[in-house]
């Protein structure tokens, strides 16, 4: 069943065995987008990750699937872009609510853990994570100045992680119905803010 099919099956008979596919094929990427998503803001917690998953479903199945159904219809090459597009702002929109709500109290709120075992070293909170997750940490600083504070800026900052996190091209990226650029457009935004981040790099080094 392609991607299109499947959705519509969700979307229009309520398929319990299409919604089990739904989640088998998509459950993955979702995930990923999420956990890659939160490094960004230098914070993990899987009680967090496992909840803006739900959250993420509950935006495509909105109004009976209505939005991923027309953009299937319209893309059905670029679909999971499209899902992935959705996860990412689901955690963009939770961490920039929580970052907001803290402001000014001069606290990072601290989530407790139940236990703090040694982590391996390429498991979560583990050395290499930890590493990965400040330089993820101030890759988002330079992309988030790039990005300027017009009204573009979620748009340009969701672009520049769907290319240099999810690999996809320029023209799925235009494809997605949350940008509203060409093709070339999209090249030209990414282009400037690889240039801007890595200026901003150069100098900070």
């Amino acid at each position: 069943m392609s991607g299109e099919e499947l959705i519509r099956a969700c979307a229009e008979a309520d398929d319990s065995a299409a919604w089990d596919e739904f989640v088998s094929r998509f459950h993955r990427p979702i995930s990923l987008s999420i956990i890659r998503t939160a490094y960004q803001w230098g914070e993990i917690p899987q009680q967090v990750v496992d909840d803006l998953v739900q959250e993420t479903y509950l935006k495509l199945c909105a109004n009976k699937c209505r939005q991923l159904l027309e953009f299937a219809t319209q893309h059905p090459d670029a679909i999971l872009g499209y899902i992935k597009t959705i996860a990412i702002n689901v955690t963009h929109d939770y961490f920039k609510g929580l970052h907001s709500q803290k402001r000014g109290s001069g606290e990072i709120e601290q989530i407790a853990e139940e236990s703090d075992p040694k982590a391996a070293a390429g498991a979560v909170g583990g050395p290499e994570a930890i590493e990965r997750e400040v330089l993820m940490s101030q890759i988002n600083e330079h992309v988030e100045w790039c990005c300027g504070q017009g009204p573009d800026h979620d748009r340009d900052r969701t672009m520049f992680w769907l290319h240099h996190q999810h690999g996809m091209t320029a023209k799925d990226i235009a494809a997605l119905p949350t940008i509203g650029l060409s093709e070339s457009g999209v090249e030209s935004a990414i282009s400037r803010l690889i240039r801007c981040v890595r200026e901003r790099v150069a100098v900070a080094h």
